[in-house]
């Protein structure tokens, strides 16, 4: 039997990966900083792990703050 690959992750399972907690994970969703597909009537999120994995090769794009905070520094 071959072994599947993990496309999709959890919020809690991105958490992990990114070293975040569950909390700024889904402050990231609500600000479009990390893409997700929504399953179900009730939003569960799935994270793809290629989004997961272009986080890691560019941080800045974690970034939350104001445009003008960011522009300022």
């Amino acid at each position: 039997m071959a072994a599947t690959a993990v496309l999709t992750v959890t919020p809690h399972e991105a958490a992990a990966r990114l070293g975040l907690g569950r909390g700024t994970v889904y402050r990231l969703l609500k600000a479009g900083r990390l893409p997700a597909v929504k399953v179900g009537k009730r939003p569960h999120f799935r994270i793809p792990v290629r989004a997961l994995d272009e986080v890691l090769r560019n941080p800045e794009r974690l970034s939350i703050g104001s445009a003008k905070e960011s522009r300022s520094e």
